[in-house]
């Protein structure tokens, strides 16, 4: 190799090295820059856009949110006895990873609190930061638990719903649920009243859970709920659950229902059905004693409506109480053949004779000569068409159909209550309006909001009748007990007025007509007839033995009312009788035009 050759390549490998060198650097350059170029966009990512993420992940680990319940409102009855009340109680909660020792931890959480201890067990080896272990505990249960000093289990300072008088007004008063929400009854209707506005507490906390002294801290104070004083009178309540469960157990009845209500007011003194539970154990009891029978059921009235129909041909100035009827054993209308509920042969009768017998025929006759569409305007006016409006969960309407719906046989017989369907608070409230004077009242049971003494409380009243025809009427369902088929109901230096019901059960499996051997039997009245302070309204569903109202329930209204009387210290009737409507008068001439031949 020539000398100039071997001087090139030298000067090419002299040159190559350093070249080589270069390109090294600025691969490894361009390395690190890639690298910290991505490592500055992951940071940008993770501090710009993921970081209010992460920055509220770091926040809830570090701090615990608690809420601070209100205390709830109490229920009282209108004398002020307690029905409803918040006691002290505690919640009992763990942080899984700070129990040191799970399996004692169960034991004892069961041997104290009750329950079984795998379950206690699952919640305390429980992935979690907080779990609870048990709510509204009661103190004493709570501090013997806590003095045993079990690590990573806590406590919480809560309220526990009380009803001291177990199943009293049970279906009136509801229940809460663990949170404190009303779930039924007055409990959920007044629920915004009674349950108050939470608080709030957040503060921070250590690895374990555990709150840290003196940490970072927020607290906003719970706004307690109001208190609630009801109509209910307890001793009346009491009375009138006690006589229903004993003519429920007599007549051997499925269930049955009382009202107790004051006409004037339409303020509710008492309201029971059967059967009943206890709202501080409902969750083991059967949801059917949950039921409010007088609110939410509803039945064919029977008899108990006849006192409307009479009322409406009164008003309508078609009859009065001495109008007389020829009544034959039948009549046919539409087709249908109505009959009454005893055989018997013609009868000649006046229109409180209709009532006091209670005569299917001649509530037919009445409602003919009323006609379909005035029928069903003052089966309107006593509120049969409508809810009462009570201030109670649930309420039902019942159902009457208006005329152009009605069949060629619905006025043979809805003008005695067959055909219709009612709730009981719906015949109280009818009836109510031939007691004060002719005034649609709305039933309720709140009272008072002791709370908020400035706050006016009004029910809508409207006057439907007049005071001349809610007076006649008067006399004459006085001499239902007198003279007719109400005679269980008479109560001891009282004048009673009411009527008796004894009314078909429909068939509920889809086909038309009613249920064999199934009937409600009922009896509605108030006293004393010249001035009614108390109106109440008994019904016994499938009684065994015997199905008529004046046997099955009127004994049991004058037990309840005989205790109204006495309990509110209403002073004696005058004795004086009811005048006479014995039928001496003749009758009208609409009277007349219905005693045709065609009966």
């Amino acid at each position: 190799m020539s000398r100039d050759r071997q001087k090139r390549e030298a000067r090419t490998r002299a040159t190559r090295g350093p070249r080589k060198r270069s390109v090294r650097y600025v691969v490894l350059l361009g390395l690190f820059g890639s690298a910290f170029l991505v490592i500055g966009a992951r940071l940008v990512w993770l501090q710009v856009v993921e970081g209010p993420a992460y920055a509220k992940m770091a926040l809830e680990q570090r701090q615990r949110e608690l809420d601070i319940p209100p205390e709830r409102g109490s229920i009282y009855d209108r004398e002020g006895q307690p029905l409803a009340v918040s006691m002290e109680a505690r919640n009992v909660y763990a942080v899984p990873k700070s129990v040191t020792d799970p399996e004692g931890a169960a034991l004892a959480l069961a041997s104290v609190l009750g329950g079984d201890k795998e379950s206690y067990l699952a919640k305390l080896t429980k992935d979690a930061t907080f779990v609870y272990l048990a709510r509204k505990v009661d103190v004493t249960r709570a501090k013997a638990l806590e003095d045993l000093g079990l690590r990573g289990i806590y406590f919480q300072e809560d309220s526990r719903r009380v009803y001291p008088s177990n199943e009293l007004a049970c279906q009136v008063l509801g229940f809460v649920g663990v949170d404190d929400e009303g779930l039924a009854g007055i409990e959920k209707y007044y629920d915004e009243v009674l349950g108050g506005k939470p608080g709030k507490l957040i503060a921070e906390k250590g690895p374990g859970g555990v709150p840290i002294p003196g940490g970072v801290e927020l607290r906003e104070d719970p706004i307690d709920g109001k208190n609630v004083v009801l109509s209910i009178d307890k001793d009346i309540q009491y009375q009138a659950q006690l006589e229903l469960q004993t003519a429920v157990d007599k007549w051997k009845a499925k269930s049955g229902s009382v009202i107790v209500m004051d006409p004037d007011t339409g303020e509710i003194l008492a309201m029971a059905s059967t059967p009943v539970f206890n709202p501080n154990g409902f969750s083991s009891a059967d949801p059917v004693s949950f039921r409010n029978r007088p609110v939410v059921d509803t039945y064919e009235p029977g008899s108990t409506v006849k006192s409307f129909t009479a009322a409406a041909v009164i008003e309508e100035g078609l009859f009065d109480p001495a109008s007389m009827f020829r009544l034959p054993p039948t009549i046919k209308v539409g087709g249908r053949t109505i009959h009454e509920a005893h055989d018997r042969g013609t009868v000649e009768w006046s229109l409180a004779q209709i009532v006091t017998n209670s005569s299917n025929i001649g509530s037919v006759k009445l409602g003919l000569a009323l006609g379909e569409k005035r029928l069903y305007e003052y089966f309107s006016k006593f509120g049969l068409t409508e809810k009462t409006g009570v201030d109670f969960p649930g309420e039902a309407k019942g159902w009457l159909p208006a005329p152009e719906k009605w069949s060629a046989s619905s006025i043979g017989n809805i003008p005695f209550g067959q055909g219709i369907s009612v709730t009981p608070l719906q015949l109280a409230r009818g009836l109510a309006v031939i007691a004060n004077g002719g005034n649609l009242v709305t039933p309720h049971f709140l009272h008072s909001l002791p709370d908020e003494p400035s706050q006016k409380i009004a029910w809508d009243t409207k006057n439907v009748l007049s005071a001349e025809t809610a007076a006649t009427m008067r006399e004459v369902l006085a001499e239902v007990v007198t003279e007719g088929t109400g005679a269980g109901a008479k109560v001891r230096g009282y004048t009673v007025a009411g009527k008796t019901g004894t009314a078909q059960k429909a068939r509920t499996d889809g086909v038309a007509g009613y249920a064999k051997g199934k009937y409600v039997a009922s009896f509605s009245g108030f006293l004393p007839a010249e001035d009614p302070k108390v109106l109440i309204v008994v019904t016994i569903d499938e009684p065994k033995g015997s199905i008529y109202g004046g046997v099955v329930a009127a004994p049991t209204f004058s037990k309840i009312a005989s205790f109204c009387m006495s309990h509110l210290q209403v002073p004696p009737s005058s004795g004086k009788l009811p005048a006479s409507t014995d039928g001496s008068r003749t009758a009208g001439t609409a009277a007349q035009a219905l005693q045709g031949g065609d009966d």
